[in-house]
């Protein structure tokens, strides 16, 4: 296998994974990536919005148009910060803290299943190989 075959093996399990989760977040008016956003608000709970999209790899301006949206779903809460009133910070409202167990659990089935073939050796092995090509840490 090539590095290019190999690099978009790894994308297509992504892009698989993203859709997959979608498909079970729709449930929940969470699609379009939603979800991820919710789960990353709750457990950090207090991020900027800045923050926000360094750590799910996404422009601010696709983060913003979701946020309005969550924002009008009830799950996300702006806040301004205190010390620089620059920055928005976000909070998750009693309705996502809710729904946070279900996706957690989702996510955590669909893990589960994904990686059911490999053993822990071979899990630690990716993981490692994965940290080293990591382009964005």
């Amino acid at each position: 296998m090539n590095d290019t075959a190999l690099f978009r093996l790894i994308g297509s399990i992504s892009r698989q994974a993203t859709t997959d989760m979608n498909q079970f977040a729709a449930d929940y008016q969470l699609d379009n990536n939603l979800f991820l956003y919710v789960t990353r608000i709750v457990e950090n709970e207090g991020i900027s919005q800045s923050e926000l999209a360094q750590l799910v790899k996404i422009d601010k301006t696709t983060l913003s148009r979701a946020l309005k949206k969550l924002e009008n779903d009830d799950y996300v809460i702006k806040k301004t910060n205190p010390t620089n009133k620059k920055f928005n910070q976000l909070f998750p409202t009693p309705k996502a803290c809710e729904i946070y167990q279900t996706l957690l659990t989702l996510e955590s089935q669909y893990i589960q299943q994904a990686l059911q073939k490999l053993t822990i050796d071979e899990k630690q092995h990716l993981n490692q190989l994965l940290q080293k090509i990591n382009m964005f840490q």
